[in-house]
């Protein structure tokens, strides 16, 4: 039992180094490169768990190798951009100026249901407000609004205002936060002076 457990542990930290390599993108915002190594190292990774008769490294090699392989595709499709629609699809406008591209639909194999099911969760009732939607890369659908539905801003309603910036916690539960102190460009002698 013992052995499982020092053996997950093993597992686990070893999933959280590559994940955290990988960066810090959401299953929602996985390409389909991402995706699949995903799953690959999940499969991979409970295979020594549940056997022990698997050696650690009948694992930790495998999943070493895919995360070079996901970081050399990162590299190699930030040099050569064109080779991007080899891993990942091409985003697809499946609406414009108010009317469904039936064909963009049907190869994207979206169904009407799921059209209307993803604009009614972003607040959109109505097509013909809509410029364009686009089915991006990773699965979301963008929605850009024609000109006289948009929300207007503060500055299109001649409105001044001042910036609020960003909140940060300094201290927590006692103790100074120092990534927060960084992020609001204090020293601690600074806030220690503020504070008294």
């Amino acid at each position: 039992m013992v052995t499982v457990l020092i053996r997950t542990l093993i597992i686990y930290l070893s999933l959280i180094l590559v994940m955290r390599l990988m960066g810090k993108r959401q299953i929602g915002e996985l390409e389909i490169s991402d995706l699949v190594t995903t799953f690959l190292i999940s499969e991979i990774a409970s295979l020594p768990i549940t056997d022990i008769e698997i050696p650690l490294s009948h694992a930790i090699i495998p999943i070493i190798v895919l995360l070079t392989l996901e970081v050399a595709i990162s590299v190699l499709l930030s040099k050569f951009p064109k080779l991007k629609f080899l891993f990942s699809a091409r985003p697809s406008t499946i609406i414009r100026d108010g009317e469904i591209q039936k064909k963009a639909l049907e190869n994207s194999r979206l169904s009407f249901d799921e059209l209307f099911s993803q604009l009614r969760q972003q607040g959109y009732d109505d097509i013909s407000q809509i410029k364009y939607a686009i089915l991006e890369q990773n699965g979301n659908i963008t929605v850009i609004q024609k000109a006289p539905y948009k929300t207007p801003t503060l500055k299109q309603l001649n409105v001044d205002c001042e910036e609020s910036g960003l909140f940060h916690i300094i201290i927590e539960r006692g103790k100074i936060n120092k990534h927060g102190l960084q992020e609001i460009g204090y020293t601690k002698e600074q806030l220690l002076l503020r504070l008294s």
